[in-house]
């Protein structure tokens, strides 16, 4: 069953590949390692990766202490290059080259994250290749979900949504921003997840005013409101919320943002239907805003894709002008942000339906939550 899900992927890369004209792709990234054969390992400094042809079965290049975890990959794909640390990978190269001689004058697709060391030696024992970016590639195969995915994500957001319940605990006077983004991260460990991204976001008071604060050690004062950003993670499936709370009573134009930010979120969920441009999404939310007249303090796209990696296509983006599709999963999040006062920012993960965006997280709450 598994090798059969794993074939279903090799196909849709293939199909791509033949469609770019590439005759290889190389995926060195645990992401795309893990797509194509249910196995990843950070390769770290060792030249590692799966070389997927235009045609027939993948095949692993591995350093020999990554061989036998390898060879469990749930795909069964062969380990067929392994090179030791005394040797270097040299000798594996030139077997690999030998056997797939379309390498030596072809084009070769590698992953947009490989390192600059592993391309640098491709390319001294391939120089008439034509190497190029295939995260494009790997990118549109991956973005529509099938219903495994789909499941996978939905156990994350599940994770994710439950181990929130941590840091409001803590939502008080006198605790730091940086206790309730650990009790958060330790919840999360504790039900068998990790985090999707760093440490979980827990901007407070002034600080809720920058969209990608770092979690300090700013203690919580009584009206302080505050926006926890973070995201679970499910056997590799990520997830990603945005929730605003505060201490005691909430400011009253806080609670005004939020209803406008709440209002533009809805909007947007109700704009992303399959066939729309993603940037119609986009444009959904920021009409909200700007008729509010906060269209200056919306300084970030409404949303991005999700799955194996936390920010993948689609962009919900002014600009992109390509149709959302059934499968699709990606977060709606509008924020306002007023500098060194105070921020907003509500986020769901979605799923695209022939119905329209499923929500794959709790319903958002539609007012800020006080706390104490």
């Amino acid at each position: 069953m598994a090798h059969e899900l794993f074939r279903k992927r090799l196909a849709k890369v293939q199909e791509g590949m033949l469609a770019e004209g590439a005759d290889a792709f190389l995926a060195s990234t645990p992401v795309n390692m893990f797509y194509l054969s249910g196995f990843s390992e950070p390769p770290l400094e060792r030249l590692m990766f799966l070389l997927v042809p235009r045609e027939g079965d993948p095949v692993w290049f591995v350093p020999a202490l990554s061989a036998e975890s390898a060879e469990a990959n749930p795909a069964g794909w062969a380990v067929r290059y392994v090179w030791h640390d005394s040797e270097g990978p040299a000798n594996a190269l030139q077997r690999l080259i030998q056997e797939y001689p379309q390498l030596e004058t072809g084009v070769i697709a590698v992953d947009d994250e490989m390192p600059a060391m592993f391309l640098l030696i491709l390319q001294e024992f391939l120089p008439a290749a034509l190497f190029r970016r295939g995260g494009e590639l790997m990118a549109h195969a991956r973005a529509q979900k099938d219903a495994t995915e789909i499941a996978l994500m939905r156990e994350a957001a599940r994770l994710t949504d439950e181990s929130l319940a941590a840091g409001l605990e803590l939502c008080a006077e006198g605790y730091s921003e940086w206790s309730l983004a650990l009790a958060i991260q330790r919840a999360l460990y504790d039900a068998g997840s990790k985090l999707a991204f760093g440490i979980p976001i827990v901007a407070s008071g002034e600080n809720s005013s920058k969209p990608h604060y770092t979690t300090g050690h700013r203690l919580l004062q009584h009206g302080d409101v505050i926006v926890i950003d973070f995201g679970g993670v499910y056997e590799g499936y990520c997830n990603d919320i945005t929730r605003v709370v505060s201490v005691g009573a909430a400011p009253e134009e806080a609670k005004k943002l939020y209803t406008i930010v709440y209002d533009a979120h809805m909007r947007a969920r109700e704009a992303a239907k399959p066939g729309v441009p993603a940037q119609e999404v986009d444009r959904a939310a920021r009409a909200v805003i700007t008729e509010a007249g906060y269209g200056d303090y919306f300084v970030h796209r409404t949303g991005h894709g999700i799955g194996l990696s936390v920010h993948e296509p689609p962009y919900l983006v002014e600009g992109n002008t390509s149709p959302l599709e059934v499968g699709h999963c990606f977060t709606i999040e509008p924020g306002i942000y007023l500098p060194g006062r105070f921020g907003v920012r509500i986020e769901n993960v979605y799923t695209l339906t022939e119905d329209g965006a499923v929500s794959l997280n709790a319903e958002p709450p539609t007012q800020i939550r006080e706390i104490g």
